[in-house]
C-alpha cells in the first residue's frame, strides 16, 4: 500500500477514536485573585483621604534621661536620672521605672529596678519589710530604712535647685503638698518560681509610690500620724509646685534621713 494511503488510515483513526471518547469537561476557571488572596483591610485612621481630619497624636513618651546612677559610698547617697512627665491630676507614682506610667508618674527613669537595687545596696542600704494588706481596704504600713528624697535640677548655669519629694505630690485636687510622713525603703520584690527568682519590680516599674496596694514598689510614703492600720491610698495628684524648666538636667537623690545632702 502506498505509504500517502497508510498516512492516511492512521490519521482518520485518531479522528474516529476522539470522536468516540466521552466528552471531558472543561478544564475549571483559575480561582480570581480575590479567591487566592484575602482582602487588605486599610483602617480608615490610617487612609490619607482628602478632607478627613488627622487624628491628634499621643502625648509624647518623655526621653529616656541620660546619665548613669550615681553612688556616694560616703555620704551614701544615690542620685538617679529622671525625667519629668508634667502629668497633670491623678498620679501613683513619684518615680516610675520605664515607658509604662509616664500618665500617671511625676518622674521615670530609663534605668531599671535591678540597677537602682544594686546602687541602693552599695550606698548601704538594707531591705525593710514591706505593706501587708489587712481586710479589704486597709494595710499594715511598710517598715525599714527612712529616706529623704529630693529632685535635685541644675539649669544651664550650673545652679542647682533641690525640691524635696514630698512637694511634688498632693493629697487633694487643690495642689497642695503632702503633709509630714517619712518615705520608707524596702527593696525590690522577688518572686520565687521553681529555682529561679523573678525581680518583679522589674516588671511593674513600680520604683516610689504612695500607694500601699502596690505590693511591688521599693521606696513608699508614711504619713506621721496613719490610721491603724492606714487605709489604701486610692487618689493622689501633681502639686502646684513649680517645675523647673525643661532644659534642666534632673536627677532624684536618695540618702537616709538625717544624713546630708551630697555636695
Amino acid at each position: 500500500m502506498p505509504r500517502a494511503g497508510v498516512g492516511l488510515i492512521v490519521v482518520l483513526g485518531l479522528f474516529l477514536a476522539g470522536a468516540a471518547a466521552p466528552p471531558r469537561s472543561a478544564p475549571a476557571e483559575p480561582p480570581a485573585k480575590a479567591d487566592r488572596w484575602g482582602p487588605m483591610v486599610v483602617g480608615t485612621d490610617d487612609a490619607d483621604l482628602p478632607g478627613k481630619p488627622k487624628t491628634p497624636p499621643a502625648a509624647p513618651t518623655p526621653a529616656k534621661p541620660a546619665g548613669e546612677i550615681r553612688v556616694d559610698e560616703k555620704t551614701r547617697t544615690v542620685r538617679i536620672p529622671v525625667a519629668l512627665t508634667r502629668a497633670k491630676g491623678v498620679v501613683e507614682w513619684l518615680l516610675a521605672s520605664g515607658k509604662k506610667h509616664g500618665a500617671t508618674s511625676v518622674l521615670v527613669t530609663g534605668h531599671s529596678a535591678k540597677d537602682l537595687a544594686a546602687a541602693m545596696a552599695k550606698a548601704g542600704l538594707a531591705p525593710g519589710i514591706r505593706p501587708e494588706p489587712v481586710g479589704d481596704d486597709r494595710a499594715k504600713p511598710p517598715s525599714g530604712q527612712a529616706v529623704e528624697i529630693a529632685l535635685v535640677c541644675t539649669g544651664a548655669d550650673g545652679q542647682e535647685t533641690r525640691t524635696p519629694a514630698a512637694k511634688l505630690l498632693s493629697p487633694k485636687s487643690s495642689g497642695e503638698p503632702l503633709g509630714e510622713g517619712a518615705w520608707v525603703y524596702v527593696g525590690p520584690q522577688f518572686l520565687r518560681e521553681g529555682d529561679v527568682d523573678i525581680l518583679v519590680t522589674e516588671l511593674s516599674g513600680s520604683i516610689v509610690t504612695t500607694n500601699l496596694r502596690d505590693l511591688t514598689a521599693m521606696i513608699y510614703w508614711v504619713p506621721k500620724a496613719p490610721a491603724d492600720p492606714p487605709p489604701y491610698v486610692t487618689a493622689l495628684y501633681a502639686s502646684s509646685t513649680p517645675l523647673p524648666r525643661e532644659n534642666e538636667k534632673c536627677e532624684l537623690e536618695i540618702r537616709p534621713a538625717g544624713e546630708q545632702p551630697k555636695k
